[in-house]
């Protein structure tokens, strides 16, 4: 790994082997769609601006963007501590900017940072900044910072308006922010040139600070769903989690993530419209709304089983039957991966904040899975003196791994149906609330949406 950062923009095959790696579990975690890389100019100094909601995997995302392009990461400083913390990074192309927070003595290796910024704009790798600085596991864009205005217009400067340097607004939607093999949605936005405004800059920096963050503001929000109601953000979400799955499959629209996200964004946009509208309406829908939460969370419903029903029972021997046959493999499974699978889960309780977690599980599974799965491979090929068989072996592993998780997912399943089950005949009256709430709402919002 390097010591330095003198070749952080150069090209680097051991980061190559490591990304291309690294690529293909990332989207075995998150199932990544990417719409509207047809926007970006060829040939153009980029600076990538995506929202923040999921710590590291927000920036492993982005990677996925192009196959064998080597990015380079700015972050804040205070992640750059310990010397073997400050190689990794600069090995995986992240260099820190600092802020007063981090010391005002420690401002001036900026400078430093800055001219890096420049080897990498005008190699045209492509720059990415996270402009809300930390990440919120929260469907909103918060306030954007500075430095987000201030690396572009300084290197623009620079060059005398040579480098024309685009800045390309990008909206991240998650489907869950930790659940392995969730979905991930990338969203590319419009990219807009950053010397419109050097007239601006020259005359009045804060103002073309201000000038840039807000269209760059406006170009994140088109491509996220953004929920500006503080007061009612829960309410907004039972509702996009109610309405907008049973609206594709009622419709039979396509059941892509982005279908998802253009009709979750349509109807916040018409709760929006409601709430200046017809106030006494919108009260009356978010009340219902968040009793009918409530009632699904005192009650320890998944929201996937509204509305409830006894309609799947004739389907519950078979999927008994069906997980006692497969017992075994899970079985099996369960053995040759318990390690490489609870230390990364065990790892991750030890945040506090959730929006760590997928990115400690992601980042110690990259390793341990490998690396367990070989030197497994190595004493049982000792014990066996058999290669075909060794192969074999070897080949289940990470088969098993798949059968875990697939065997576990049904059987939460079952398990959850069965709890609906007991739940509709032990409180027949709170299971008929929840189907009228749900089905009002839907009725509802099907109507502010059409």
């Amino acid at each position: 790994m390097p010591t330095s950062r003198e070749n952080i923009e150069k090209w680097s095959w051991k980061y190559w082997l490591l990304r291309h790696y690294q690529d293909f579990v990332f989207r075995l975690y998150f199932k990544t769609e990417i719409v509207g890389l047809e926007k970006l100019p060829q040939n153009t100094t980029l600076i990538f601006a995506p929202n923040h909601q999921n710590a590291l995997m927000d920036a492993l995302g982005m990677l996925s963007l192009y196959p064998n392009w080597q990015p380079v990461f700015l972050a804040r400083a205070d992640i750059f501590k310990k010397p073997l913390v400050i190689k990794i990074l600069t090995f995986l192309k992240i260099m820190p900017v600092y802020r007063i927070r981090d010391g005002y003595e420690n401002l001036s290796l900026n400078d430093e940072i800055f001219l890096k910024t420049m080897d990498v704009l005008n190699n045209k790798n492509g720059l990415i900044i996270l402009p809300e600085g930390n990440h919120a596991g929260l469907k909103r864009l918060r306030q954007l910072k500075k430095g987000i205005a201030r690396i572009p217009f300084q290197a623009e400067d620079a060059s005398n308006g040579t480098l024309n340097i685009q800045i390309v607004p990008v909206g991240l939607e998650y489907s869950n922010y930790v659940r392995f093999h969730s979905k991930l949605l990338i969203r590319i936005g419009q990219p807009f040139e950053v010397k419109k405004y050097l007239d601006l800059y020259h005359q009045n920096k804060a103002l073309a600070y201000n000038a840039l963050i807000a269209e760059l503001e406006q170009g994140i929000k088109k491509e996220m769903v953004h929920i500006e109601d503080e007061e009612n953000y829960s309410a907004y979400i039972t509702l996009t989690d109610l309405f907008t799955n049973r609206f594709i499959k009622n419709r039979k629209l396509p059941k892509t993530q982005n279908q998802k996200f253009r009709i979750d964004k349509d109807l916040v946009a018409k709760l929006d419209d409601l709430k200046l509208s017809n106030p006494s309406e919108f009260n009356k829908l978010m009340q219902k709304a968040t009793e009918y939460s409530k009632l699904l969370s005192e009650n320890e419903i998944c929201t996937k089983a509204a509305p409830l029903s006894f309609k799947k029972v004739s389907l519950l021997p078979i999927n008994a039957i069906m997980l006692l046959i497969t017992l075994p493999l899970f079985i099996y499974g369960g053995i040759n991966n318990i390690i490489q699978i609870a230390i990364p889960y065990k790892l991750s309780l030890k945040f506090p904040d959730v929006q760590f977690h997928s990115s400690v599980r992601h980042v110690v599974g990259l390793i341990l899975f490998p690396l367990l799965y070989i030197i497994q491979t190595l004493i049982f090929g000792l014990i066996a003196k058999d290669a075909l068989l060794t192969l074999a072996y070897f080949l289940s592993l990470p088969a098993g791994a798949f059968v875990v998780y697939q065997w576990r997912r049904h059987f939460i399943k079952f398990s959850r149906a069965i709890s609906v089950l007991k739940f509709i005949k032990s409180k027949p009256e709170k299971a008929k609330r929840i189907n009228e709430l749900y089905n009002e709402l839907y009725d509802r919002l099907e109507k502010i949406v059409s």
